[in-house]
Formats: structure tokens, sequence, C-alpha cells
């Protein structure tokens, strides 16, 4: 994707921000969006992996549908 950005320097002639458009911006804020999405459910599904791992070795009891429910 590509995107029109404007480079804004200092008077030295550092880049010190960038300018694009709202319309640009809108698509990476949901590009952001969608990636922080994917990261929390990675990191759900370690968990519950783990969680049974721990069950198989013994180290974990699961809980039933309604105990999760319950917040138990």
């Amino acid at each position: 994707m590509t995107y029109s950005l404007k480079y804004i320097h200092d008077s030295i002639g550092r880049q010190r921000a960038v300018q694009l458009s709202v319309k640009d911006w809108r698509k990476i804020e949901k590009k952001l969006k969608e990636a922080e999405f994917l990261t929390r459910l990675r990191k759900d599904l370690d968990e519950s992996f783990e969680d049974v791992r721990l069950y198989k070795l013994g180290k974990k009891k699961l809980k039933t549908f309604d105990e999760w429910l319950e917040g138990k």
C-alpha cells in the first residue's frame, strides 16, 4: 500500500514530523486495529493451549462452562 507523505523539517533540516491524508491515516488505523486484535487472539490461544498442556500433565484443573461464566 502506498501513502502520500509530506515530511516536515526543522530549521536545520532534520525530519520532525510527517503529514498524510486523513484517508491514508484511516487505512493505517484500520490495519493497526486488525493487528492488535490478532495479537490479543494469539495471546489468548497461547494461554489456552498452555492450560490444556498443564491439564494433560495433571497440573491444572479445567473449569466447567458454568464456572467460567460465573468467573470462578
